[in-house]
């Protein structure tokens, strides 16, 4: 067992990049030698212009109430009374938990909306207790991640809130002088990703309170660097979390506003990468406007109308882009098929088991979902990351990749595709993985879809091996799809295809949110396959069956003697 841990840590450390490498021995430094000879004395001249800032579009916990309506801070299912013992560090809730008090995000959404004078008074009180027990640098109030959210967060509150006692403003404003001083030392390059972003962010912050320093031309070099990494070229975000993705473009799209602000021009790598992250946002979005749960994802507000994409952006013309999610769209259906990687190989901390897996809408509402994330930790976030909770193949009881910690993943599968084809009022598109690879008798999982409005989608696999396997291959559908035994969901009917199908319903999970989770529907079909034989799934309206089914073509016919038949091309 020792050894295979090694070997997980071995090429862990293989696909690293050499800064991550380096600032891992950071990690070992406490924060309290970090913190030595930071700024004690009085801090530069403010300036306060992040009035309404910082407002989460889409919060992890979902809607929770204010912390001095509840007596309570309430997150990811959690709910921690304000006069709690050891409220600040009791570590039996998580440190997700801990990063969320240390982080004071409510702090921002109280300040942005409608205010009382006992509001004011408890976020006073809060922040009061939080300097005389927390001012000390020590983990985990003065991790970077919560340190950064906790900069912003303050920010926004001094520059919104006028009635602190002006000892306590004293208080604050040195603070964030310290505390950024301190991020500058610990920028999370051991980690990276969003976490870089979100440090960036919060010293952009910084330092638009303090103008007359050099914090704010540092912190925007960062935001510039890392951002020119982490945004791909059609406008996603590396990590491929469709959640992650939405907070990273408001980010930037909040660091430009607060740039005016301060008399500053946004400049144009800002301006360009917040368009172009705002634009692949658009193009993913269901029909309902609503963002599918991608890797660790969780609900949101819809999008806009003026921010949604019209039926063409990311549609077949344009591939699945460099992110790999290819959209296809007809009126009021869409489909996501995941074409691309799960993950970049130096930053798998948020990513799923889900290669070819797929997401679909039909007349504007969630059929076919991805069921979320539930939560960082634990046995359920092993569950909620492994193959059989996405709509794809399970070969041998197997995930695609090894999923070993709450943010590691090793041997990640090699996703190759094929062009998308149309082929009459269809479109066609193939893709492949290798995440099978490692077992005994390698396998490849080969997938067709086949989109064919107005009748609906067929979903064809076969594995390529030497001998024959047991697969699982599943779909999970949205909570309230009233689905029976048969696959009929409405107008809707599902069946398994190929020879020797075992379907089922069972019923599964959905997790809208981290630490909440409802029952929804799954379809399961489980069996022995032989190398190169066909199963998969149909999915069609009413009226609708399926007439031919073979490694080249298949064909639908329906009751009114109207077919519809592609060619299959497998990559």
């Amino acid at each position: 067992m020792a050894s295979v841990r090694a070997a997980l840590y071995l090429d862990a450390a293989r696909h690293m990049r050499p800064r991550q490498l380096l600032y891992r021995l950071r990690r070992l430094v406490p924060p309290s030698a970090l913190a030595a000879g930071l700024p004690t004395g009085a801090p530069p001249e403010p300036w306060w212009a992040a009035a309404g800032l910082d407002c989460d579009p889409a919060p992890q916990s979902g809607p929770t109430p204010l912390p001095h309506e509840d007596g309570a801070v309430s997150a990811f299912g959690i709910r921690r009374a304000i006069d709690a013992a050891g409220f600040w560090r009791e570590p039996s809730d998580g440190l997700l938990f801990l990063f969320h008090l240390h982080g004071f995000s409510e702090l921002s959404r109280y300040a942005s909306g409608p205010r009382t004078s006992a509001g004011d008074a408890f976020w006073a009180r809060l922040l009061e207790d939080w300097l005389v027990r927390e001012r000390r640098p020590s983990l985990p109030a003065w991790h970077p991640y919560p340190t950064s959210g906790r900069i912003v967060a303050w920010v926004v509150g001094l520059s919104s809130i006028g009635s602190w006692p002006g000892a306590l403003r004293g208080q604050l404003t040195a603070e964030l002088w310290r505390q950024a001083s301190y991020l500058c030392r610990c920028v999370e390059h051991d980690i990276g990703g969003n976490h870089v972003l979100r440090n960036a962010k919060a010293l952009v912050f910084a330092g638009s309170v303090f103008p007359g320093t050099r914090l704010l031309d540092r912190a925007l070099a960062l935001l510039e660097r890392e951002t020119g990494r982490q945004l791909l070229t059609d406008g996603g975000h590396e990590e491929r979390s469709s959640s992650y993705h939405r907070l990273v473009q408001h980010d930037l799209a909040e660091v430009a506003e607060l740039l005016v602000r301060v008399g500053r021009r946004a400049p144009g790598w800002l301006t360009h990468g917040a368009a172009l992250a705002a634009r692949w946002q658009a193009g993913i979005a269901g029909p309902d406007r609503r963002l599918p749960l991608l890797n660790d994802a969780w609900e949101g507000p819809a999008l806009t109308a003026g921010a949604t994409q019209p039926p063409t952006a990311l549609g077949a013309e344009f591939g699945p882009g460099e992110a790999g999610y290819l959209v296809l769209r007809s009126g009021g259906d869409q489909v996501i098929f995941d074409l691309g990687p799960l993950c970049p190989a130096h930053l798998p901390a948020h990513a799923h088991a889900d290669a070819l897996s797929f997401v679909l809408w039909l007349d504007g509402e969630p059929l076919v979902v991805d069921p979320g994330s539930y939560c960082y930790q634990g046995p359920l976030r092993d569950r909620f990351r492994a193959t059989s909770c996405h709509n794809t193949v399970e070969v041998d009881g197997r995930d695609q990749c090894v999923l070993w910690g709450s943010f590691r993943a090793a041997h990640l599968p090699r996703v190759r595709h094929g062009p998308p084809r149309r082929q009459g009022e269809a479109i066609v598109v193939s893709g492949a993985h290798d995440g099978y690879a490692r077992l005994p008798d390698p396998v490849e999982h080969q997938r067709v879809l086949a989109w064919l409005p107005p009748a609906g989608l067929l979903v064809v696999d076969r594995l390529w091996a030497r001998r024959s396997h047991r697969v699982r291959s599943s779909l999970h559908l949205a909570a309230d799809v009233p689905v029976t035994d048969g696959g009929s969901a409405g107008a809707i009917t599902i069946s398994a295809l190929g020879e020797g199908a075992s379907q089922r319903t069972r019923l599964g999970s959905y997790s809208p949110y981290l630490g909440s989770i409802v029952a929804a529907p799954t379809l399961e079909d489980t069996r022995t396959v032989d190398p190169g034989q066909l199963f998969g799934w149909s999915v069609l309206r009413r009226g609708w069956r399926l007439a031919q089914l073979s490694p080249e073509r298949v064909a639908l016919e329906r009751d009114d003697e109207r077919s519809i038949a592609v060619a299959l091309s497998w990559v």
